[in-house]
């Protein structure tokens, strides 16, 4: 499933034709912007604590982005975990973390097996180094529902194919 997820993000960088507009360029965080993502016009944005919230117009998909010290990966991961709760999502198992480098950075990707109210849920953890003197990296949690992981594949896609780093 894992090598499946990253072939996927892989295609993201071979372009699409027909994708949602998208809109202008948002800042991952405005304190440190070491990178922007551009995200389709629908998608709703809301700024968070460490970065940026992102989420569908059917809320089918959620996604931070967040520029966290790699001390506090563990703080991070026990704050999701408490939102996850919440939000009644169990996690019941987790793939092994595969490394590859996309765009001259080092990504580092895990999906988490899940089950919610609803049905399964996909969330995954995307950790990006930007190679900054901060140290920082990028982390990016993805949620969704199957259906909307499968209707917004392409848009994802585009999004993740849109991060540029400054």
């Amino acid at each position: 499933m894992l090598r499946k997820t990253v072939f996927a993000l892989a295609l993201a960088f071979a372009g699409f034709a027909g994708l949602p507009a998208m809109a202008g360029a948002l800042q991952i965080t405005e304190a440190d912007p070491v990178a922007v993502v551009t995200v389709p016009d629908a998608w709703t944005t809301a700024k968070v604590k460490r970065g940026v919230e992102i989420k569908t117009p059917d809320e089918e998909i959620y996604i931070w982005f967040e520029l966290i010290a790699p001390d506090e990966l563990d703080a991070v991961q026990k704050e999701h975990n408490g939102y996850f709760d919440k939000q009644g999502v169990t996690i019941t198992g987790a793939s092994e973390t595969m490394k590859q480098e996309v765009k001259g950075k080092a990504w580092s990707f895990t999906e988490l097996k899940a089950k919610s109210k609803d049905g399964d849920s996909i969330i995954r953890y995307i950790a990006i180094n930007p190679n900054v003197a901060s140290g920082k990296i990028i982390m990016m949690t993805y949620w969704a529902s199957p259906e909307g992981d499968k209707e917004h594949d392409a848009a994802m896609k585009a999004l993740v194919d849109s991060i540029a780093y400054k």
